[in-house]
C-alpha cells in the first residue's frame, strides 16, 4: 500500500470519529426538545415577576435542557418539566401532558384528610369503585398514600381499616374525579333555634364566573340572620368574583386588591410600595375571567379592584369563616379581604395565592403560569400567603367516623348559639 493511500484512509477514519464525537450529528435531537423550548420560552415571556424572584431562569433552563437526552416518554418529560418549574418555588405553575395519562397519577376519587399523621377518607365520590367496594368516610389508609395514585383505569390495591377497626383489602379502579368541582360552587341554608333567631350557613367551593350572581342570591336569602358561617374549607379558588361577596361585609367602596402583571412590574423595576398601588387605575364590577384580564391589560398590566358600597344590603352581623388545608388561591384572596371583618376557624390554608393562565405547548401539552401577582391596597404582597385561623381546631378520627364537625361546632360557639 502506498503511503498516500494510508494517509487517505487515516483521514477518512479520523473524519468518521469526528462525526461520531459530534453531539449534533451523532444522534437525533432530544425527543421532547420542541416542548421543552416552548415551555421555557412561555414562562420567560409570561411569568409575572420579571426578576423571577431573584433566580436565574436562563441558567435553570440550560441545566434542565441538558437532561433531555435521557427523556423518552411523556411521563419522563412531565417529571423533568415539573422539576424545572418547581425551582421557581411558586404556585400556579404546572405542566400538563396531552392525555389523561400523567406521571403524577390518578387517584380513586377520595379526598383524604391527614389526622395525627394518618390519611383518613374524608369524602368519596358516590360514582367511584371505591364507594362501591365499601370504602367509607372515616376509613384509615394503611397502605402508603403513594399507592393510591397510578395510571387512569389501572387497579389500586389498598389495605384499609374501617371505623370499627376491622381491616380489609380493596381492589379499586383509578378514575378521574373531584375535578372539575361540583357546580355551582355555592350552597346555603339557615337554621333557627328560637323564634326570630337564626344562623346562616354559606358553603362556597369555587369563585368562578357567575359567583357574583350566586353571592347576591345567597345574601338576599340570608340577610336577616343573626350570624353567618362562610365555609371555604374545600374552595380551590377561581377568580375575583369573590370580591362581590366580600362587598356585603364592608362599608363604603374602597380599594380591595391589586393585580399586577409582568408589563407593569418590568417598567416599575422596584419592589411594589403603597404609593405605587395608590397610582394604579381603579376598576369596579369585574367579576369574570374575561373582564378581569381585560381590565389589567387595558391599564398597562395593573389594576386595583374596588369593593362595592352595598348600602342597606350590607351584612353587619357577626361572621365566622371556616378555612382548612384545601382553601387556596382566590379563596385565600377572599379570606384576606375579610380579615378585619370576620373570625377565622379551622386550620392553616394552602398558601397558593396568585393569578394563573393556561397556555398551549407543542404536541398537545399545556402549562399554567402565574401571570399576575396579588397585592393589598397597603402594598402587602399576598404571593402564596397562607391564612391562619384565629381559633385553630384539632380534628380526631372519631370526629370523621361519627360525622361530627368540630369546625362547625366551634363556629356556632363563637356566634353564641346555645
Amino acid at each position: 500500500m502506498e503511503r498516500g493511500d494510508v494517509m487517505r484512509k487515516s483521514l477518512v477514519a479520523l473524519s468518521a470519529l469526528q462525526l461520531l464525537a459530534s453531539p449534533a450529528l451523532a444522534a437525533e435531537p432530544p425527543k421532547y426538545e420542541p416542548q421543552f423550548d416552548a415551555l421555557w420560552q412561555m414562562v420567560d415571556d409570561h411569568f409575572y415577576d420579571p426578576s423571577f424572584h431573584g433566580l436565574d431562569w436562563k441558567a435553570i433552563g440550560a441545566r434542565y435542557r441538558g437532561r433531555l437526552v435521557g427523556v423518552t416518554n411523556d411521563a419522563g418529560f412531565e417529571r423533568l418539566a415539573t422539576a424545572m418549574l418547581g425551582e421557581l418555588g411558586t404556585s400556579h405553575l404546572y405542566v400538563f401532558p396531552p392525555t389523561d395519562s400523567s406521571a403524577a397519577g390518578t387517584g380513586i376519587a377520595v379526598r383524604w384528610r391527614t389526622i395525627a399523621g394518618q390519611p383518613i377518607a374524608a369524602a368519596i365520590d358516590p360514582l367511584s369503585e371505591a364507594s362501591a367496594a365499601g370504602l367509607r368516610v372515616g376509613d384509615l389508609l394503611l397502605s402508603p398514600l403513594t399507592a393510591v395514585s397510578g395510571p387512569k383505569g389501572s387497579i389500586a390495591t389498598l389495605r384499609v381499616e374501617n371505623c370499627g377497626h376491622a381491616t380489609h383489602t380493596l381492589h379499586v379502579r383509578r378514575v378521574s374525579a373531584l375535578w372539575p368541582p361540583v357546580h355551582p360552587g355555592f350552597a346555603w341554608h339557615r337554621v333557627s333555634w328560637a323564634p326570630d333567631h337564626s344562623i346562616g350557613y354559606l358553603r362556597i367551593d369555587r369563585f368562578d364566573d357567575g359567583a357574583d350572581s350566586l353571592a347576591d342570591q345567597a345574601m338576599e336569602e340570608l340577610k336577616d340572620t343573626d350570624g353567618l358561617i362562610v365555609d371555604i374549607r374545600h374552595n380551590s379558588g377561581g377568580n375575583l368574583s369573590a370580591l362581590r361577596l366580600a362587598s356585603y361585609f364592608w362599608g363604603p367602596a374602597e380599594a380591595a386588591v391589586a393585580l399586577l402583571a409582568r408589563d407593569y412590574l418590568k417598567v416599575l423595576d422596584h419592589p411594589v410600595t403603597v404609593a405605587d398601588i395608590a397610582n394604579v387605575a381603579r376598576v369596579t364590577g369585574a367579576y369574570s375571567d374575561r373582564t378581569i384580564f381585560a381590565a389589567v391589560a387595558a391599564h398597562s398590566g395593573a389594576a386595583v379592584f374596588m369593593s362595592e358600597d352595598m348600602g342597606a344590603k350590607r351584612y353587619a352581623k357577626p361572621v365566622v369563616i371556616l378555612i382548612g388545608e384545601d382553601t387556596g388561591s382566590a379563596a385565600e384572596g377572599f379570606g384576606w379581604m375579610m380579615r378585619r371583618r370576620a373570625k377565622f376557624v379551622g386550620a392553616r390554608s394552602a398558601g397558593a395565592l396568585l393569578s394563573g393562565e393556561e397556555f398551549d405547548l407543542p404536541g398537545g401539552w399545556h402549562v399554567t403560569i402565574p401571570v399576575q401577582g396579588v397585592w393589598a391596597a397597603d402594598g402587602t404582597d399576598y404571593r402564596d400567603k397562607a391564612l391562619m385561623p384565629d381559633i385553630p381546631v384539632a380534628w380526631r378520627r372519631a370526629d370523621v367516623c361519627e360525622r361530627r364537625d368540630p369546625d362547625i361546632a366551634k363556629a356556632l360557639a363563637v356566634l353564641g348559639v346555645p
